[in-house]
Order: C-alpha cells, then sequence, then structure tokens
C-alpha cells in the first residue's frame, strides 16, 4: 500500500506543475475584436438574422448530420446545447464599422486541455466582405484565443472538395497532413472525405504575423 501512495503522490506532482504553468483563457472569454470585426457568442440574439441571410445555404452543403433532424431551428438548438457542454463556441460575425452588423459565423470547435488542440471551423461572411482582410481578421481573431488559450495545436477539418477553402488555409500557414475518406455523413446524406490541416504553436504564432501583414495591405 505504501508503495501505491508514492506512485499515487509522484503521478499528480508530474500533472501539477502544468496546470500551474497554464492559466487557460477561456475560448468564450469576451473581447474577440479588431478594427475589422467583433465576435459575439452564437445566441438567440442572432437566429433570425442568421436565418434570413444566405449562411445558411452556404454551410448547409458542409453540416455534419445530427440526429435531432435537418431543419434550421434543430440545428440552432444543437449548437446552443453544444455550447453550453463546451463542444463547439460558435460567434455571430459583426461589422464593427457598419454599427456592429451581423455578417457572418464562425467557430472554436472541440476544445482538448489535455491534449492542448483546439479547431477552427464553420466560417462564412457576406460575399462583400471577402478579399477586404475580413478572413484574416476572423482568423487572427481565433488563431490568438487558441494561443492565449494555451493550445499547442491547431486545427482545420475542411470537405476535401472545398479546395478553396483548403488553398486559404495553407495561405495562413497551415500544413496540409492527409484526408480521412468517408469521415462525416452531411446533412443531405452523403458521406464526405475530410482534409486535416494543422498548425502547432510556434506555426501559430508564425500566422499572427502574417495574418497582421494581411490586413495591413487591405486597409493601405
Amino acid at each position: 500500500m505504501s508503495g501505491d501512495k508514492i506512485l499515487c503522490e509522484r503521478e499528480l506532482s508530474c500533472f501539477a506543475p502544468i496546470e500551474a504553468h497554464f492559466r487557460f483563457m477561456d475560448l468564450h472569454a469576451p473581447g474577440l475584436q479588431n478594427e475589422l470585426v467583433h465576435l459575439e457568442p452564437l445566441d438567440e440574439r442572432f437566429r433570425e438574422q442568421l436565418r434570413a441571410s444566405d449562411a445558411v445555404n452556404s454551410i448547409w452543403l458542409s453540416l455534419p448530420a445530427i440526429q435531432r433532424g435537418a431543419g434550421f431551428d434543430a440545428y440552432y438548438d444543437h449548437v446552443l446545447k453544444q455550447r453550453e457542454q463546451g463542444e463547439i463556441y460558435s460567434f455571430a460575425v459583426l461589422d464593427p464599422n457598419d454599427n456592429d452588423r451581423f455578417v457572418g459565423v464562425t467557430a472554436l470547435l472541440s476544445p482538448n486541455k489535455m491534449h492542448r488542440r483546439v479547431r477552427l471551423g464553420y466560417t462564412w461572411i457576406e460575399p462583400h466582405l471577402r478579399g477586404r482582410g475580413v478572413y484574416a481578421a476572423i482568423q487572427k481573431l481565433l488563431i490568438q484565443r487558441a494561443l492565449d488559450w494555451g493550445a499547442k495545436r491547431v486545427e482545420w477539418y475542411v470537405e476535401e472538395r472545398n479546395t478553396r477553402a483548403i488553398r486559404a488555409i495553407e495561405s495562413l500557414g497551415a500544413l496540409k497532413e492527409g484526408v480521412l475518406r468517408e469521415y462525416e455523413k452531411f446533412a443531405d446524406g452523403e458521406w464526405v472525405d475530410v482534409a486535416v490541416l494543422s498548425m502547432l504553436r510556434d506555426e501559430a504564432k508564425e500566422a499572427i504575423r502574417r495574418l497582421t501583414a494581411i490586413m495591413a495591405d487591405s486597409e493601405a
């Protein structure tokens, strides 16, 4: 018994420095804002604004099937429930240069504190804002939040045939690691291949510098 006790104490001592060293910022903490975008937690305030946007048609093409049905409200309720459970932190994208008007959505998904990884995804912005640095501004906020949270690995899971999104993520400095074949069933019943891209912590820090430059160029 004494040997077991010593082993247990040693195991605990190994974990203690980890908790002491890392002071995780909540992924959903306030303050996600820069000169181009303002991210607010997706809640009931934004249900009808999202319903009325073109995001519904665009995102529908890449929504995984859920047990609660395939309607808009079923998905919205599902997202809110996952937020309560700490599985997905979805955000409304607001335009601070247009009275915080609703212009899109984005999310942080599948956070794992033990292994210090988190995924970025479900980003959609209104067409008139594309190519104007807004996507870069969103990614910068989310990657920085992931770093502040303590992430060693930042991930993206993207439908393999969405080559435009994959190229955009690779342009940030992410590495395409491979493809998960027939990984997920989508809302329309189709099974899809999913590309996995990632950045490690130092690469994510470099991405922040790259994104800062992109935003500066877009404002010039």
